[in-house]
């Protein structure tokens, strides 16, 4: 089993650029400056685990730390998939 940890990203982009996987709101003054922002997931052999992991531990984030708690919490056992 692969478990990989996706770090969230940001970028900045001018124009009409919209894609799905991106939050997207304007930057500054509204000039056509884009804010795109994706937030971090948990990949497990190519599958998102973001939504499973933030509601078994009541979190609104998905962090690193909360991520290696979640895979030590899976290697012992504590937690199924």
């Amino acid at each position: 089993m692969e478990i990989v940890f996706v770090p969230s990203q940001s970028k900045t982009v001018q124009g009409k650029k919209y894609t799905r996987d991106w939050f997207i709101r304007p930057l500054g003054s509204g000039n056509g400056n884009w804010l795109l922002t994706k937030s971090s997931d948990v990949l497990i052999n190519g599958v998102s685990y973001r939504g499973f992991i933030l509601d078994l531990y009541n979190k609104s984030r998905l962090t690193e730390s909360l991520y290696k708690r979640f895979r030590d919490d899976l290697s012992k056992g504590k937690v199924t998939i």
